[in-house]
């Protein structure tokens, strides 16, 4: 359910941390205690776990800050959640009992906490009137706040007019997305915690797909698990990975990411063929609705009527491959030289595979998908067709098949306009890759480090 439910509750390392802090800083009377983590991740199940903690100990009003926009409804919101009467008074008589109420929980040693969900949407000066609770003279402080919400609610209390209240934060408690492994045992857990066995029902595969699916947002986790139960509940069979793919577009109404289902050839049927209009051939295929559409280079466009050969793409690391040849003309006019008489072809004569070779060449681990594709138009000859997007793309991947692209030299006088655009120029090894994949959440932790003074 998308409603926090305690016995459902998961101790994954940053809440089960952030509960602990937020219980000591109750008990303790430190002061206000902050929540600050991105839709999805806890913040009011952390909250409800809370208000079960200390209930036996102190009075709790556990608000959501979206329904709360008059001091009136404030101090009826606090008011019924700890069973007071609250109809039918005036403002200044409800927060009068509000204190009556504290002093009196203070004499027995207890007092009182106000959980505040969705504290970013709180107008701020009703956040002022929590904190002028705090000032309430009793022998120990007998009024604890914990504020929960997004980044906003720490930009809210940078203003330098809650600067009274930033200065008696004692905790603040980040919560992030899951990572891999974390999302795996809160999987498992959930399944448990339904009574069912996560190995039964998913086949292989299926916590990776989840992970890279939801990027470990538990509320999306448990969506998106859900509504794959519900996909295959009619056909009795467990659910793969395609499935997992399947319940995400039904949910987000998005096409599933790369990764959360294999690829597939999109060759289901034997191929139309259409002949090009300079006598090559194109391939007529199925497009998968499903998921993104791979078209394998292979076919011989040199007049062969044979089938391209279809390949199943093996598995590879997306970050390795050789680089894209950028090139681009510095002159006011890249084509002059070749027609030194004014008169110009209405197409660029395409560079030869030759006019590239003895020069530097440049190793890349982004484009080996692609030259292994255009490895199959390794014997072509661009005299032997008139197309010329053809043979520009040869041209331009030059020695891409073997895994370098080439640099244009000295030697050459037709290339002295060529510029080769590199986005990479360190050396890595295979053992220890210069490029690695970012997610958005990446950036998020990053933040959310920097903001606490995490410096690792």
């Amino acid at each position: 359910m998308a409603a926090p439910r305690t016995q459902f509750y998961h101790p994954a390392t940053q809440i089960e941390a952030a509960l602990k802090g937020l219980e000591r800083c109750i008990r303790r009377a430190e002061g206000v205690a902050l929540v600050v983590g991105p839709p999805g991740t806890g913040k009011s199940l952390l909250l409800a776990k809370l208000a079960e903690h200390v209930r036996d100990d102190f009075d709790v009003a556990l608000l959501s800050g979206a329904s709360i926009c008059t001091r009136r409804a404030l101090w009826q919101s606090v008011l019924a959640a700890i069973g007071e009467p609250f109809r039918g008074i005036d403002e200044s008589e409800l927060r009068m009992a509000i204190v009556e109420r504290i002093r009196g929980l203070a004499a027995t040693g207890s007092g009182l906490v106000i959980l505040v969900d969705e504290a970013a949407t709180l107008p701020t000066r009703l956040i002022e009137e929590l904190r002028l609770l705090t000032n309430i003279p009793t022998p120990l402080p007998a009024v604890h706040i914990v504020l929960a919400g997004s980044v906003r609610l720490e930009e809210m209390l940078a203003a330098p007019r809650m600067e009274s209240l930033a200065q008696r934060v004692a905790v603040r408690a980040y919560l992030e997305p899951l990572d891999h492994a974390e999302t795996i045992a809160y999987l498992r857990t959930q399944m448990r915690a339904a009574g069912l066995s996560w190995e039964r029902l998913f086949a292989p595969g299926c916590d990776d797909a989840v992970f890279k699916a939801t990027d470990g947002v538990p509320r999306l986790v448990n969506q998106l698990c859900d509504q794959a139960l519900v996909l295959v509940a009619e056909s009795n069979r467990v659910v793969t990975p395609a499935d997992i793919a399947a319940a995400w577009r039904e949910i987000q109404r998005l096409p599933a990411p790369p990764g959360v289902e294999p690829l597939t050839s999109p060759y289901a049927a034997a191929p139309a063929e259409m002949p090009g209009d300079e006598g090559g051939i194109f391939t007529d295929h199925e497009f998968d609705p499903a998921g993104m559409e791979m078209i394998e280079f292979g076919a011989d466009i040199t007049g062969s009527s044979a089938r391209p050969a279809v390949r199943e793409p093996a598995p590879e690391d997306p970050w390795s491959g050789p680089d894209v040849e950028f090139v681009e003309g510095r002159g006011a006019d890249p084509f002059a030289d070749l027609f030194p008489d004014g008169h110009q072809s209405p197409l660029p004569q395409p560079l030869g595979r030759d006019d590239f070779r003895g020069h530097r060449a440049v190793s890349s681990r982004d484009g080996q998908a692609l030259g292994r594709l255009l490895a199959t138009l390794d014997g072509l000859d661009a005299e032997a067709t008139a197309a010329p997007a053809a043979a520009t793309r040869m041209a331009d991947a030059g020695e891409m098949a073997g895994g370098t692209a080439s640099h244009a030299g000295d030697d050459d006088d037709d290339d002295d306009d060529m510029v080769v655009i590199e986005d990479d120029l360190s050396e890595a090894s295979p053992a220890q890759p210069a490029v690695f994949s970012v997610r958005p959440t990446d950036y998020r932790n990053l933040f959310s480090r920097l903001r606490r003074g995490d410096r690792r």
